[in-house]
């Protein structure tokens, strides 16, 4: 976690790669005319769209973003179904601070973040229905 702490503190990650670090989505067409020519963040939303309709998930009420970084794709998961509780884990403590800090600026209260190891969580079997 310190590299991500570092990247976070130096705001090098956000900067380049906005409040989602991953990968964005390009339909074929948008491959075909040229992927260079769509925005990179806007794929980035396009691409939590893409894993929620192959989800199938309609109206999650407890969602985990695991690795959620500075909590991109947990904001917007908690814009979209402002009923259900977000929790989004990482194990960079500065993530977690930029996060909590993003989502009380944008004025979300359904979603939380917390300093957990992926490899090593202790929430209970059930506790979401969309991960």
């Amino acid at each position: 976690g310190s590299e991500y702490d570092a990247w976070t503190n130096d705001g090098v990650l956000e900067y380049y790669w906005g409040e989602h670090i991953h990968l964005g989505y390009y339909s074929e067409a948008e491959l075909a005319a040229g992927w260079k020519k769509k925005d990179f963040k806007e794929a980035k939303f396009d691409f939590v769209e893409e894993m929620l309709q192959w989800s199938g998930a309609k109206d999650p009420k407890n969602i985990l973003d695991v690795g959620c970084g500075i909590g991109g794709t947990s904001r917007y998961l908690a814009r979209k179904f402002p009923n259900a509780k977000v929790t989004g884990i990482t194990i960079s403590e500065e993530q977690v601070r930029r996060a909590t800090e993003l989502a009380k600026e944008q004025g979300l209260s359904n979603v939380e973040f917390k300093l957990v190891n992926a490899l090593d969580m202790s929430f209970e079997d059930d506790t979401f229905d969309l991960v």
